[in-house]
């Protein structure tokens, strides 16, 4: 295909960052492969650029974590127009964006690849270190694109010349057959968490928890490949038994932690790493906690555009006791006057007026704080989520086992602030559960646990349902939503129809391919 990345891109692969833990120095000028990937300091300037479309703003600063993953968790608030409104079509600049920053990481990921045994004069071990971490990147963001459109172009082979033939779509299978293929080479390749005390690196354990979601959604639509049920089990297990995670006892504190900007390797597999306020030369920040945060008027205490808001749905999915529901679904707003605001609690019925409220911008700790950007970290990957899907997993091959009731447990207990190695009758799952019902518990769970972590949609797709369910949603809204904000959210949902299970392929690929095939429907 043709790519949006010609060599210009070289100085964008060699200069960006989205951590400042990859790369503390940015090189000034141009430079062609011929001259680069030679020196350590070369290649880790190469990843960097690989890791830096992470933290774009249509990929996790923004858009992957709220208007491109439309789900029964959240609606917009009094958003009519555009993405943030649910409305797509080929034309759609920020989907085009989207689809073009992902495509720059494996294009910045393939150069790598092509060049990176040229520099003999780095030992094999850092190489190989290296080398796994582009493999499994490139293979991350073809998971994102074939989760979101399907069947698209693999490129595995950077772009030499403009002239080069456009690829056609590659079907899904085979797509997702080359994801598996180069995370499990990672798998081999790449250091332990241990190695370096932070999570924005690529590790054996990001990659093995991956690799448990990869398979968990080839078990599920389009593939419904069940046997990949055993794999994701297994990747799972690996995650469990390494020793090196475990659930942090306060749920409150993940969320914290993102925004001080203090890393948790135990409870936090990854993460986009964001810094300061995006003042700095390589420094990226991103919108977490402002464009998705509690709503508020005042930028000293923390601007936040009050977008996002939770549903009943979610909000009620919590059962007493349980501490998430509080953090998770603000239960104040600040209520401003003049250059002041004061934390206000909503009233008990006022449910879907709340906002988002795990990322708490009144942590933070770079002042003076910025209006729109923030160095909060965006989780991918949390150990709660390895344990639910080791249990999702165990229930389809082996029904409600001990195994399986413990990772739930483990969960829920965390949830209700109890010690997640004593039983508790309150937080533990009811005992006696039929197949089916756990399995039903476990999707609960996920949405209790994951909320606005940008996975409902991908759960919801992958189980058959995201059409049905956000149906159901608009419903729902119709029903029981205040008048003021109810014809905005009604809208959203209904455009979750079947064509809207993927997205349409952007012009910006129509316009330069002719050899790729529209979705169906759009």
């Amino acid at each position: 295909m043709k790519t949006v990345l010609f060599y210009i891109a070289m100085v964008l692969a060699l200069g960006a960052t989205s951590c400042s833990k990859i790369l503390d120095t940015t090189p000034q000028d141009f430079v062609s492969p011929v001259n680069y990937y030679n020196t350590e300091s070369e290649l880790e300037s190469a990843l960097a650029g690989v890791y830096d479309r992470l933290g774009d703003n249509r990929v996790y600063a923004q858009g992957m974590a709220c208007y491109m993953v439309f789900s029964d968790e959240f609606f917009m608030k009094n958003q009519m127009s555009g993405m943030n409104a649910n409305i797509v079509d080929a034309s759609t600049l920020e989907l085009n964006r989207h689809w073009e920053a992902l495509y720059t990481g494996i294009e910045r990921a393939n150069m790598l690849l092509d060049n990176i045994d040229k520099a003999v004069q780095v030992n094999e071990t850092k190489r190989n270190e290296i080398k796994g971490q582009a493999l499994f990147l490139r293979a991350y963001y073809y998971f994102l694109l074939t989760d979101e459109f399907g069947a698209v172009p693999l490129k595995l082979k950077s772009t030499k010349t403009p002239e080069e033939e456009p690829l056609p779509g590659t079907p899904v299978k085979d797509i997702y057959e080359r994801i598996v293929v180069d995370m499990k080479q990672a798998e081999t390749l790449v250091k332990s968490v241990a190695d370096y005390g932070y999570n924005t690196r690529i590790t054996k354990t990001t990659v093995q928890g991956i690799l448990a979601r990869v398979y968990l959604t080839m078990a599920g639509f389009p593939l419904n490949d069940v046997a990949k049920y055993a794999d994701a089990r297994i990747y799972a297990d690996k995650v469990i038994k390494s020793g090196l995670h475990d659930l942090s006892p306060d749920f409150s504190l993940i969320y914290i932690n993102h925004v001080k900007e203090v890393f948790d390797i135990k409870e936090n597999l990854w993460e986009v790493e964001f810094k300061g306020t995006g003042q700095g030369e390589i420094q990226e920040a991103g919108t977490i906690g402002s464009y998705n945060g509690i709503t508020c008027g005042i930028i000293e205490i923390g601007y936040g555009y009050d977008y996002v808001h939770a549903t009943a749905k979610l909000y009620n999915a919590y059962g007493a006791g349980d501490l998430r529901r509080d953090w998770t679904v603000a239960p104040f707003r600040y209520v401003t006057s003049g250059q002041t605001a004061t934390k206000t609690n909503w009233a008990a019925d006022q449910i879907y007026e709340r906002s988002n409220g795990k990322w708490r911008r009144e942590y933070e700790l770079v002042l003076p704080r910025n209006q729109n950007m923030t160095g909060t970290n965006w989780p991918l990957l949390r150990y709660s989520d390895v344990l639910l899907m080791f249990a999702e997993a165990e229930n389809y091959l082996n029904g409600p086992s001990a195994d399986a009731y413990d990772a739930v447990n483990k969960v829920r207990r965390r949830g209700y602030g109890k010690s997640i190695t004593t039983p508790d009758a309150v937080a533990d799952a009811p005992a006696g559960l039929a197949q089916q019902d756990f399995n039903e518990l476990i999707r609960n769970e996920r949405l209790r646990e994951l909320a606005f972590e940008g996975l409902r949609k991908h759960d919801l797709v992958r189980w058959g349902i995201y059409p049905t369910v956000m149906q159901a949603q608009a419903r729902e809204y119709q029903t029981n939503m205040p008048v003021a904000l109810r014809d905005a959210a009604v809208a959203q949902a209904q455009r979750v129809t079947d064509r809207a299970v993927l997205f349409p392929i952007p012009n910006s690929e129509l316009a330069v391919n002719p050899n790729i095939r529209q979705n169906t429907g759009w």
